[in-house]
């Protein structure tokens, strides 16, 4: 067995997939997407009315003082460049470059979109689009929709969300809903007010289960934690919400990654005959032909998959320490487990190595019956979690409300899943329970 890392192995080969020209036309095409979410910077979108804070956020996240303020500029994409470049798109539609980046001097162009490219280091991980529009509400929506096309994940950025901020971010697709962030900016002077409690419970009222996150941020406090000389109040930046901002941004891209990895092993595992030359699929990718004999079958089952879905809480530890050592800024993370939702976590995560375990030592001897016996199991440990976190936990966790979400919806899709009985149904059920361990993993590591 490969001693590479699993999201090393599938970045590999999938790209010696891509190139070979092996696949079928749909799993082609998949592929390509796949490899560009695993290599391309994790797309974040800042959203909101006219001086609701975006561009400081942006600051706030590419670590750098990129968006000056007084500076009135239209909607900006920042991404990564080894040497600083500005694209600004004029009414015309005629565009001219700089070699340098004087957001004074591109603002009297007058240009209606503007691209940046910077050597941040930040800019490895994430791409930002700040985006600029009237606060009439038919341009905002148009604007939004807009951006929705664009992100991976989208931040409303808000002084008070107002209804007409409500409605718009209402019609939002639930892709990016469910990967929003509702940013209370200016946090600083609403608690200064004394009414930040008072402001972030009618915030999250009136949010309700629209956004994965609502965080308070006092960006001018967060901005001011980094120093000239490269070092960082660490008091000051959690106090201002930056660390849970930035933990939360770090999450999303680390989940996103992982989505794609786990979703390319599958999409490896399900086109193997067809990498290897051979002609035994079929093109929808839906219907797989039964091999002749059990020593195919069990060669067949995704077994990196099942292995991966066995992953200790001793393993889940060291990647929280890890992610700490690396990033000293998000040691408090946006995710505070209470102890009753962390100890929950934790049987579960157990109970998924264990039975995986199980399952390992079953199949082995299940001959062409393996398949079956994989989608019954994953069916019965899927429900298994589902039922247990439902009945577990600390109800006042919001991640404990999104994980029973999770696998309240894996528990549905597994039970369409038993009339199949071949290979693709067995990989598609194990990774529903790869996505309700990772998302427990995940939230226990922060």
């Amino acid at each position: 067995m490969s001693s590479q890392p699993l999201s090393t192995r599938v970045h590999e080969e999938l790209k010696q997939a891509v190139s070979s020209s092996l696949l079928p036309t749909a799993a082609h095409r998949r592929a390509m997407q796949l490899l560009g979410r695993i290599e391309q910077p994790v797309r974040v979108g800042l959203i909101g009315m006219p001086g609701s804070g975006k561009s400081k956020i942006l600051n706030l996240l590419v670590g750098a003082d990129v968006i000056p303020d007084g500076v009135n500029l239209p909607t900006i994409q920042l991404t990564y460049g080894d040497t600083n470049q500005a694209i600004c798109t004029l009414e015309d539609e005629d565009k001219q470059t700089f070699d340098t980046i004087d957001m004074q001097e591109i603002a009297t162009l007058r240009p209606i979109f503007i691209e940046l490219r910077m050597p941040l280091p930040a800019l490895k991980k994430i791409s930002v689009i700040e985006v600029n529009s009237p606060a009439e509400t038919k341009a905002l929506h148009s604007a939004s929709q807009w951006a929705a096309k664009r992100c991976d994940v989208a931040m409303w950025c808000t002084r008070g969300y107002l209804p007409a901020e409500q409605n718009i971010w209402a019609q939002m697709p639930d892709m990016i809903k469910d990967h929003g962030f509702l940013m209370l900016t200016h946090a600083d002077q609403i608690a200064a007010a004394g009414k930040l409690d008072i402001a972030m419970t009618a915030v999250r009222k009136a949010a309700g289960d629209e956004f994965n996150h609502v965080l308070p941020i006092a960006t001018l406090d967060a901005l001011s934690a980094r120093k000239s000389d490269g070092t960082v109040n660490k008091d000051q930046m959690r106090s201002s919400g930056g660390t849970a901002l930035i933990a939360a941004v770090l999450k999303q891209v680390d989940q996103g990654k992982q989505s794609a990895v786990d979703m390319g092993d599958i999409l490896l595992h399900q086109n193997a005959d067809a990498l290897a030359g051979k002609k035994t699929y079929v093109e929808d990718q839906r219907v797989n032909l039964e091999p002749s004999g059990a020593a195919d079958v069990n060669q067949t089952i995704p077994l990196s998959v099942l292995e991966d879905t066995t992953v200790s809480l001793t393993e889940t530890q060291h990647a929280a320490d890890q992610t700490s050592h690396a990033n000293s800024t998000t040691k408090n993370a946006v995710v505070t487990l209470r102890p009753a939702t962390r100890a929950t976590y934790e049987t579960a995560l157990n109970y998924i190595a264990e039975q995986s375990r199980n399952l390992a030592e079953a199949i082995a001897k299940s001959g062409e019956n393996a398949p079956g016996k994989v989608i019954s199991a994953t069916l019965e440990q899927v429900q298994w979690v589902c039922d247990y976190l439902n009945e577990n936990g600390d109800v006042s966790d919001q991640s404990l409300q999104r994980a029973r979400d999770t696998a309240f919806d894996a528990a549905d899709l597994a039970q369409l899943m038993q009339m199949e009985k071949n290979d693709n149904g067995a990989i598609e059920a194990l990774s529903l329970l790869l996505q309700i361990k990772h998302e427990l993993q995940a939230d226990l590591a922060a």
